[in-house]
Parts: structure tokens; sequence; C-alpha cells
């Protein structure tokens, strides 16, 4: 993978555990660096986003998950007091005090998959389109069959649902819907 450029990793994968880092604001490129002179690989998958500045429009890239940084930690990493300190890092993310929460193997194997090689995050790689037939997994409408209207940029899926022999329109999120 691409050492520091915005990229997916720093250093080649180890098959250790995934971590958490929480970033101190604008930290980022700061911790990136110093993680990989310490020899700990990282994942950022990043959007790209359009932005306007000084009245122009401008695609910029922008992470996934803000303000935080996955890492990967394995025997010889350094110790987690050694990690924490790193600068541009604040702190490991931890759900009990103390023991930083290990990150599912699971989700960061889906991350990379929906990722390109610099880190872009591309999503699914057959994403729902005007006109598919779907059908609602969660919430108020699950089992109900539906028909996909439109797709806007904010993660969100708009579906025409019939109900007693009307559509009606509603919005679900992508990861409540499957394909039928």
């Amino acid at each position: 993978m691409a050492p520091r450029d915005g990229g997916a990793s720093s250093v080649p994968v180890q098959n250790g555990a995934w971590y958490a880092l929480q970033l101190r604001p604008g930290g980022l490129e700061r911790a990136q660096t110093n993680l990989a002179r310490q020899g700990i690989g990282w994942l950022m998958p990043q959007r790209p986003r359009t932005t306007r500045r000084a009245g122009r429009h401008i695609n910029v890239m922008r992470p996934l998950f803000p303000g935080y940084l996955f890492i990967e930690r394995h025997a010889d990493s350094p110790p987690w007091r050694t990690i924490n300190s790193t600068y541009g890092v604040a702190k490991a993310v931890c759900l009990e005090p103390g023991r930083p929460a290990e990150v599912p193997r699971a989700l960061i194997a889906v991350l990379k998959a929906a990722s390109t090689e610099a880190g872009e995050y591309i999503g699914d790689p057959d994403p729902f389109r005007p006109g598919d037939d779907v059908r609602v997994t969660a919430g108020p409408f699950a089992n109900f069959i539906a028909r996909v209207e439109a797709v806007p940029e904010r993660d969100r899926i708009y579906v025409l649902l019939d109900m007693m022999g009307r559509d009606v329109r509603t919005t679900i999120r992508p990861g409540d819907l499957e394909r039928v």
C-alpha cells in the first residue's frame, strides 16, 4: 500500500489487531507520519467532496470518519503509552477504562474492500440504481418490497412503497435495503 499519501495504509499489513485512535484537531497528517515512523500501519478511508473556495468549486478528499484513524497493532508494536503520546493522537478509543477496544476484522476487511489503493472509499461496487426492486430489512417497513426512485449523495435512498394501491415515497438508509 502507498506510504503517507493519504492512502489506505502506511506500512505493509502484518495481520495484527486493529484499533481506533481519536486524533487531535488538525492532527491527521502528523499522526500518520509519526505512526509510520514507529512501524504502525494505519487505515484512513477518504471520500471525495466538492467544496467551494474563493467562489470556485474544487474536489477535496475528506476522511470517512473525521477525527479518527484505524491502526494495526501487532506483537512488535510499541506499548500503548507510546502510541497515545504520538504527536497528532489524542487517545486510543476505549470501551473500558485503560483497555483500547479492538475493531472487528470484518469491519476493516469491508473498509479495505470498498477502498482503492490510494485510500479513496468507493463504497459498494454495485450500488442501488433508480428502478431497482429492493426489500426493506429494518424499520417500520421491514419486509416491504419497494422500487428505488432516486439515490442522492447523502447516504439515503428514496424508494416508492406500494401502500393500499398508491405509491408512497420515503427515505431509507442503504444499509436497510437488500436486492430482490
